[in-house]
């Protein structure tokens, strides 16, 4: 039914059903519902193919449409273009592999470069996409081959995302090269929808090379707002009543759709543009910004979206319409077949299982699915049941692919109790060793370093003057290599490492190769003031000078002694850092956990931001916990957390 008319039922109707979705779908425990998912079903129920109780009006028309615009802002906004970026991989990484990966060289070694795999993904997916599509228009079932090989090739980074943190991925090289494949291929799709709608509704024309304009809008404000961003009397006003940063946010939005709508290109690619440089400009601070328009987003505009979709989603175009009904089946199977096939290029590194899996989530579409077919609908080059088909076949493989991914991938020992590698014989050494031996960590103390590197049988010059040839950059930082991963110190089972010798220089050689070896905490020990200095700020790990270390623990002390007291003192009383890994806590508020003991949480630390918990707060695996309680209690707490 259409009306002008501004309807308070159909609003209020459509708030309370975005209000209780959340709370229907997470006590579904048989099968994982995405709520986005929850939310088109509920339209449907009350929409064309239910109940029809919304009346679709202008205002409602306004919110759905301001909805998808903000749908793209924040797509836009989770780009992190840094995953893309290689990790420097070197000597030491590549003698440790397997005898069987040294054979895939050539090709398949590109695969451990997160651009390379997403590219080659990408390219393989929209290349069998593109000829479906061609042969279905030939067949007369489609009006444009180019959109619809867009719409297959698009993943949806709103459900790849949350999947990989569940189950602690997100920050592995597996993880990674999943998350670069899902995001080149939103961002690449995005791009070129706005293409494929121009060409289908004139063909070729410079209207096409507009798209152009906007990216150079992008790089324009990019280099504007970085000069002006660290004014002060700009970050006086990022918080309380002026936040200046969600008001400039709100403003780039609405500036980008203005202007992709008077350059005659699609204003969700305008807006899509817009999230990605609020996300580049605000780069560190990205993630209190994101989280303030996460917030205005999911907690009203985005919900409206999805259920008025919902609510346009008509079964009874899909059955009226004999190419709609053909297009379905091959739509799902061409999503699984076209997005899995080059995702087998990961056999070459990892298990069939871990394989499969990713080619599993990889298939998973919704928000950039649905707003394409949108756009299709407006221009005219999807008709209304296929638009229905192209709805549903998102809607399972939303649902499906993260369970299929959750069956296939193997089980991973989170239990494994990785070793600290300490190097070097000093007296700090010695009391360090002594304190991992008191809380039962494994430790593996190399009291003398040249003496370690005969061991391994390498052969050097002058052993006992190894570290008077240290500090040459590249090649000194290779000499540590090979015998760092003859002592079998790898990522997986080193949580840490200390460099700790008497040579400054020989400590940054060894920090920087175990930085390069991709060890998660690296420690350096430097004596001199000047090279502390110097590599304080700039290194990549942590630099520590015991002279400054013992300044900072007597400010400390005479200024908070309580907590610094409590954190070093003696005694059962503890505080620590507990890694969670075990599923059975991941979704619990901690109201509803049986803590040993009285230990207490202090602070959750959950991508990189601290939460204040409260008993509502819920737990999430891959949280970083801050516990307080006697040494028995945080030891059970931590074991565990380790079961998963």
């Amino acid at each position: 039914m259409e009306n002008s008319t501004f309807s308070l039922e159909s609003l209020l109707i459509v708030t309370v059903l975005a209000l209780l979705v959340p709370l229907i779908v997470s006590k579904i425990k048989v099968v994982r519902i995405p709520i986005v998912v929850g939310e088109i079903l509920v339209g449907v129920i009350v929409g064309k193919s239910g109940f029809n109780i919304i009346q679709s009006s202008q205002w409602l028309q306004f919110l759905q449409f301001f909805g998808l615009a903000y749908l793209m802002f924040v797509s836009g906004l989770e780009l992190d273009f840094k995953t893309l970026l290689p990790k420097r991989r070197t000597q030491a990484q590549n003698s440790t592999s397997s005898e069987g990966a040294r054979v895939t060289r050539g090709m398949f070694s590109l695969i451990r470069n997160p651009l390379a795999f997403a590219l080659i993904s990408c390219v393989l997916t929209f290349g069998l996409s593109i000829a479906l599509s061609i042969y279905l228009h030939h067949l007369h079932l489609i009006r444009s081959p180019f959109l619809l090989a867009l719409i297959i090739t698009t993943t949806s980074l709103t459900i790849v995302v949350p999947v990989l943190k569940e189950y602690d991925l997100l920050d592995s090289e597996f993880g990674q090269l999943i998350l670069a494949a899902a995001m080149f291929a939103d961002f690449v799709t995005m791009l070129l929808i706005s293409v494929a709608a121009s060409l289908f509704q004139g063909g070729f024309s410079p209207k096409v090379l507009f798209v152009f304009i906007l990216i150079f809008a992008l790089l324009f404000m990019y280099r504007l707002f970085r000069r002006f961003s660290n004014y002060r009397s700009f970050k006086n006003l990022a918080h309380g009543t002026a936040q200046l940063g969600i008001r400039a946010s709100m403003a780039i939005m609405i500036v980008f759709l203005v202007l992709a709508e008077s350059l005659g290109v699609q204003v969700i690619l305008g807006t899509f543009l817009a999230g990605v440089l609020v996300g580049l400009v605000n780069e560190e601070t990205k993630s209190d910004i994101f989280h303030k328009l996460d917030a205005i987003g999911f907690g009203f505009l985005i919900p409206i979206f999805f259920i008025m979709v919902g609510v346009d989603f008509d079964f009874r175009s899909l059955f009226s319409d004999p190419k709609a009904l053909i297009l379905l089946p091959v739509l799902f199977i061409a999503t699984y077949v076209f997005k899995g096939l080059p995702v087998l290029l990961l056999r070459s590194r990892y298990s069939w299982r871990d394989t499969l899996s990713g080619a599993a989530l990889l298939t998973t579409q919704m928000s950039v699915t649905v707003a394409a077919a949108a756009v299709g609908m407006q221009i005219g080059a999807i008709s209304r049941g296929v638009d229905t088909a192209i709805i549903l076949v998102a809607m399972l493989t939303a649902i499906i692919s993260p369970v299929v991914f959750g069956k296939l991938l193997p089980h991973r020992d989170h239990a494994v109790d990785r070793q600290v590698v300490i190097v070097g014989n000093l007296p700090g050494a010695k009391l360090l060793v002594d304190e991992l031996s008191v809380k039962s960590q494994r430790f593996l103390w190399v009291q003398a370093w040249d003496q370690a590197l005969l061991e391994t049988g390498l052969s050097i010059e002058q052993p006992t003057k190894h570290h008077e040839d240290i500090g040459q950059g590249d090649q000194d930082i290779e000499n540590c290599l090979p015998a760092l991963a003859k002592m079998d110190i790898h990522p997986q089972g080193t949580k840490a490492l200390v460099a700790y010798t008497s040579d400054d220089h020989l400590n940054i050689q060894l920090a920087s190769a175990a930085v390069s070896l991709g060890v998660e905490s690296v420690i350096c020990s430097i004596r001199d003031l000047g090279l502390f200095e110097e590599h304080r700020q700039s290194a990549p790990f942590v630099v520590i000078n015991s002279q400054f270390a013992e300044v900072a623990l007597m400010d400390q002390l005479i200024n908070h002694p309580v907590s610094t007291q409590l954190l070093r003192g003696p005694g059962d009383m503890q505080i620590q850092e507990v890694r969670l890994c075990s599923h059975a806590y991941h979704g619990k508020r901690l109201m509803e956990v049986e803590f040993p003991g009285n230990l207490l949480i202090m602070s959750i630390v959950r991508d990189g931001k601290p939460i204040v918990p409260h008993g509502h707060t819920e737990l999430h695996v891959g949280d970083t916990v801050l516990v307080v309680g006697e040494r028995e209690d945080i030891t059970q707490f931590v074991q565990s957390g380790k079961r998963g």
